[in-house]
């Protein structure tokens, strides 16, 4: 009995002074933290937030619909610059596209003729000096 009690009084003793040397620990840590620390415990529990009925209100010459009604104005505007008859999109079909194209190109002059670079003779004469046989496995 005398054996088993001396341990059984020292590793009591041994725990208390352990966790009493880590709870300092713990509350140096705490006081050296830096100053963000304690700004984010205060976030947690919920403190330093504005209480709602202590919120700003709205300038009312701020209001945010005021913008929309300028926006619309300028929808209007931009509404009837597109009512311009050069504006529309063209009806006539294929007839009008074509008479339009016709009087843009008309403005070109007259398209050279096709220039005489090489004869056929000529490209016959470079295609036989290319034309060379092939090899493949039947001559092997």
């Amino acid at each position: 009995m005398k054996n088993t009690a001396i341990p059984l009084l020292i590793v009591p003793l041994l725990l208390i002074a352990g966790c009493s040397s880590s709870f300092l620990k713990v509350r140096d840590a705490v006081n050296s933290a830096p100053a963000w620390y304690g700004e984010r415990r205060a976030e947690i529990r919920g403190e330093g937030y504005p209480d709602l009925s202590a919120l700003p209100e709205v300038d009312p010459a701020n209001v945010p619909g005021a913008a929309l009604k300028g926006r619309a104005d300028m929808g209007e505007a931009l509404t009837a610059a597109f009512a311009d008859p050069r504006a529309s999109v063209a009806v006539g079909g294929a007839e009008e596209i074509r008479a339009i194209a016709d009087s843009m190109i008309g403005g070109f002059g007259d398209i050279p003729p096709e220039s005489d670079f090489l004869t056929e003779a000529e490209i016959a004469a470079i295609r036989s000096q290319f034309n060379v046989p092939r090899v493949t496995q039947d001559d092997y």
